[in-house]
């Protein structure tokens, strides 16, 4: 499994990774931040489980992947399952154990847990897990409503997501490669700041290097081309496309 291969699959998927031990958790979400659209952290499972309710709250939708350790202060790993399955019954969730959790691992078993990690945790074992969870995320995930195949950017400027072509009415607005691209990205991430390591790690997945510098340069000529709200600059974080869907 390389890791082009596997960041395309999970470059648009949301994980939150739950870690009692500070220096495991940090050296994972390190990995994790290269890799998926959107990483939280917590140190229990009880921080776990506000930090996966807080995200609902906030989003309207529950993270793709849950990683959890099992033996945790306040909540351990199998109630944080329990918990998390009684609100939200098909959440991926991957377990890391140790040889000496085997007494929790029927009862895991049993609640349908997507798939075991065994510490000390391999790297090429975490990427076909990883491989192997997103690839269940995204069959799982429902087509495109036809209402969202069209995206309304506003002042006659549609977005169609199927083809990738912009249009200002009926007349076809030419994009370069980078910028559709781009574009495709700023869709996916619509309504949230998309960060230049977002572009750069994605443009990258595509066999593309670009500096930031000619980010810069991509966005202002990208913007000439559409209406005048639809990409905002947000100041030492990035860029956000505005939609009228």
């Amino acid at each position: 499994m390389d890791y082009q291969t596997l960041f395309k699959k999970t470059r648009d998927l949301t994980l939150l990774f739950v870690e009692d031990y500070e220096p495991l958790r940090n050296d994972m979400a390190e990995i994790f931040e290269d890799l998926f659209q959107t990483v939280e952290i917590a140190s229990d499972g009880k921080e776990g489980f506000s930090v996966y309710q807080t995200f609902y709250q906030k989003y309207g939708k529950y993270f793709d992947i849950v990683m959890t350790d099992i033996q945790m202060p306040l909540m351990n790993g199998v109630a944080l399952s329990k918990a998390i399955h009684e609100v939200n019954p098909d959440q991926q969730i991957i377990v890391l154990s140790a040889h000496t959790d085997s007494e929790y691992l029927l009862e895991l078993i049993n609640m349908n847990i997507s798939q075991f990690l065994t510490k000390p945790i391999e790297h090429e074992s975490l990427m076909e897990v990883l491989c192997m969870v997103s690839n269940k995320v995204n069959a799982n995930r429902e087509d495109t409503p036809e209402d969202l195949v069209l995206i309304d950017l506003g002042e006659g400027y549609i977005w169609d997501t199927e083809t990738s072509v912009l249009y200002k009415g009926e007349t076809v607005i030419t994009l370069t490669r980078n910028e559709i691209l781009l574009m495709q990205l700023l869709v996916r991430k619509k309504e949230q700041i998309c960060t230049n390591e977002d572009i750069l790690n994605d443009f990258y997945a595509n066999n593309i290097d670009i500096s930031e510098t000619s980010i810069r340069n991509m966005v202002f000529k990208l913007r000439k081309k559409l209406p005048s709200s639809a990409i905002s600059s947000i100041y030492a974080m990035g860029y956000k496309l505005t939609t009228h869907n």
